[in-house]
């Protein structure tokens, strides 16, 4: 790998590498998930900041979906309060989970963890609940501006350091000034440590202007940017890829709202899957849309002969007590329906404003025009550069300028803000 890296590989060894890549791979992630970061190689840490920027850059600048999956009762709770849905806690963008089965996902995302609510018992087993619900937006403006990448700070602190090395290449410490921005890094300090040491650590990157909390230093969470399955899926011969989580800071300020189109769907099985093969491919699944937000108020879009026959799929081949266990974590078509109506009855989400409300918005549209090119731009530039390398041509093409001085891609960007999207 080191001569690989150097350029100074031979042919054979060139093709060994190629063919055991997904080894690799592996070998990657099983020791990003059993090392703890003090104990990473200066390798590893160019690694983990040069997925994470390049990550970073795919989720600024595409317009893929995000997505987050939720326990079947806030489903309910979204419905009944009529409330604008609101990404909290970790999410990721739709492509890491869309082709995957409902128990891959739960390895995925390392949704094992104690008490939680994907597992379910089989006998003396744990086994990972056999349908999900998840809420997909389209991408807008305000899940770029407000999701962040998760680090532990003891990795946070060794790619601050990337940036300022002399010795190191200038991609990689363009690679890290962007990682360690603070409107990109979001520190989650882990509890390894006793209470007043973590409060002290969580008070140090405040103080530093950074979205900071504490963070459980049990699975699935690494500090990495890349989850990992937890200790109960451990042995099980889990489905786990190098993606990369993003997180709503609750120290921002401000909780990321997905756009109108966003919807909840509920995830089974795929029809034939067996749950056998090869656990490192994806097995798919199949969806049926809950309900979308229309803007201003939810509207349910599944019939209860879909959502019965979804969950009939989903516990097929099951033993009679698991059946049970599954059927009290059901949200059914009634209850659904019950909370719907309980929100419609109230007031619709972004209702008419009165006029000082009115012109208050009107001053914070302002604002961000005038800095979306500085505040957008300006921190995933150098990411950018990185993942686009097909357009660098483009880029030395003198750009056209329009009336007031703005290239186009500045004038797209001032559209995009004042739409909202």
């Amino acid at each position: 790998m080191d001569r690989v890296g150097k350029g100074t590989a031979t042919p054979e060894e060139l093709t060994t590498y190629t063919q055991n890549a997904d080894r690799l791979v592996a070998k990657f992630k099983a020791d990003m998930r059993q090392t703890e970061p003090e104990a990473y190689s200066d390798l590893d840490i160019e690694i983990i900041t040069a997925m994470a920027a390049t990550n970073y850059a795919s989720f600024q600048r595409n317009d893929e979906p995000f997505a987050k999956v939720v326990p079947p009762a806030s489903v309910a709770e979204s419905l009944k309060g009529n409330k604008p849905p609101a990404f909290y806690g970790f999410g990721a963008p739709l492509r890491h989970s869309e082709n995957l089965a409902p128990d891959q996902v739960v390895s995925q995302f390392g949704l094992d963890y104690k008490d939680t609510p994907y597992l379910f018992k089989d006998g003396d087993t744990d086994k990972a609940v056999p349908f999900l619900f998840s809420v997909v937006s389209p991408m807008n403006q305000d899940l770029r501006d407000t999701l962040r990448v998760p680090l532990d700070p003891r990795i946070f602190d060794r790619i601050a350091k990337l940036a300022d090395d002399p010795t190191r290449s200038d991609v990689i410490r363009e690679m890290a000034s962007t990682m360690t921005s603070k409107d990109v890094a979001y520190i989650a300090v882990r509890g390894t440590g006793s209470q007043d040491e973590t409060n002290a650590l969580v008070q140090k990157y405040k103080d530093l202007g950074y979205a900071v909390r504490a963070k459980s230093a049990d699975p699935p969470f690494t500090g990495n940017t890349m989850p990992q399955y937890g200790q109960t899926l451990e042995n099980e011969s889990s489905f786990s890829d190098l993606i990369q989580e993003m997180c709503a800071a609750p120290s921002s300020g401000k909780t990321p709202l997905g756009g109108e189109g966003t919807a909840i769907y509920l995830s089974v099985p795929k029809r034939g899957d067996t749950g056998t093969g090869d656990p490192t491919l994806p097995r798919g699944s199949d969806k049926i849309k809950i309900a979308e937000w229309k803007g201003r108020q939810w509207e349910m879009t599944a019939s209860k002969e879909e959502l019965d026959e979804h969950y009939e799929h989903a516990l097929a081949g099951l033993s009679d007590d698991a059946k049970a266990t599954l059927k009290s974590q059901m949200i059914t078509h009634d209850t659904l329906t019950a909370a719907f109506a309980e929100g419609r009855a109230r007031e619709p989400a972004g209702a008419e404003l009165k006029p000082q409300a009115k012109k208050g918005l009107k001053g914070h549209e302002n604002r961000v025009k005038r800095s979306i090119v500085a505040k957008t731009l300006g921190r995933v530039v150098a990411a950018l550069r990185f993942t686009d390398k097909g357009k660098d041509k483009d880029k030395k093409k003198k750009k056209k300028k329009n009336a007031d001085g703005s290239d186009d891609h500045q004038e797209s960007q001032r559209k995009r803000a004042s739409s909202g999207d």
